[in-house]
């Protein structure tokens, strides 16, 4: 980031939702993603799991113990290295999580959940540090497709939510490193008969997208004349946010523009985002009108 600012270096991202205490709010930084695919491999052809039950090991559960091991009991990635070079939580970062309205307690119950990881750290801190998540499990069948059977194979869809510092390929190779130190061969193409019998655990890796994160300080110049313009269209105290959980791909413009970023948004948090019957509420939308017209005519900061 350079040090002198002008208006053209500022570059202004509407996207995502207020506060989820629907106070308005400017984020300053947001998660970049790794993504990637394991496919665990078993037998040739599906086995009667009478008949070959307890002998021939069954990719589900060989997976299922895998990414077990990935985490603690208490939510905490296992994997070797994973949170080395993530930018470190500042004295500004833990303020601005602090000033921020306590709103975990009411999530948990709109939410359904008895608790949550860490022992129940604030979510705006754990947001600021990388994540692993098991998007998706895919192995056999279930309910009217279940059928007694050892699977040939079983895939697990994983997401790695980036904080800033974290290399999106590096994170990839230390899950990788992490399977390799549990017994398991790695191949990036469907791997044939021969392959699959010299080893006892055999997994195809496949990895897509990936992007770094990014932040900016929340005590910068530029962040506080950003919620102060906000606060005139708000009407009200604006919260200054140090990342989005989400993933977009603004490094481009840090990197490549070499330019900071900020997010600014409007749409109410229970939108339904990129889900059925997405919405956004009258008032929100006329707040976004009134918080362009501030951002737009608001004075550079000094």
């Amino acid at each position: 980031m350079r040090n002198e600012l002008s208006e053209a270096d500022i570059w202004l991202i509407c996207d995502g939702p207020v506060h989820q205490s629907r106070r308005p709010q400017i984020v300053f930084g947001v998660r970049g993603v790794s993504e990637m695919e394991i496919t665990a491999y078993g037998p040739s052809r599906p086995l009667h799991s009478g008949h070959y039950g307890n002998w021939v090991p069954n990719p589900n559960i060989e997976l299922a113990h895998l990414l077990a091991s990935m985490k603690d009991p208490a939510g905490n990635v296992t994997v070797d290295g994973f949170y080395e070079g993530t930018q470190p939580i500042t004295d500004s970062d833990r303020a601005a999580v602090a000033a921020l309205p306590d709103t975990d307690d009411s999530l948990r119950a709109e939410l359904g959940v008895g608790a949550t990881e860490d022992g129940g750290t604030a979510l705006a801190l754990r947001l600021l540090l990388p994540s692993l998540n098991i998007r998706g499990l895919d192995g056999g069948g279930v309910g009217d497709s279940s059928a007694n059977v050892i699977p040939t194979r079983s895939t697990a869809s994983i997401d790695i939510r980036l904080a800033p510092g974290n290399d999106p390929e590096g994170m990839i190779d230390r899950v990788e490193n992490h399977m390799r130190s549990r017994g398991w061969h790695i191949v990036t193409d469907e791997p044939d008969a021969a392959v699959r019998q010299a080893h006892a655990k055999v997994a195809r890796v496949t990895r897509n997208a990936s992007y770094p994160g990014v932040r900016l300080p929340t005590d910068s110049p530029l962040a506080k004349a950003l919620v102060s313009a906000a606060t005139v269209a708000a009407g009200e105290s604006v919260l200054a946010v140090p990342t989005f959980g989400g993933s977009v791909p603004l490094h481009f413009f840090t990197t490549v523009l070499g330019a900071p970023i900020a997010i600014t948004p409007f749409a109410n948090h229970d939108n339904n985002q990129h889900a059925a019957n997405e919405n956004i509420r009258i008032a929100n939308l006329w707040y976004g009108i009134d918080l362009m017209a501030a951002l737009m005519t608001m004075e550079p900061p000094a």
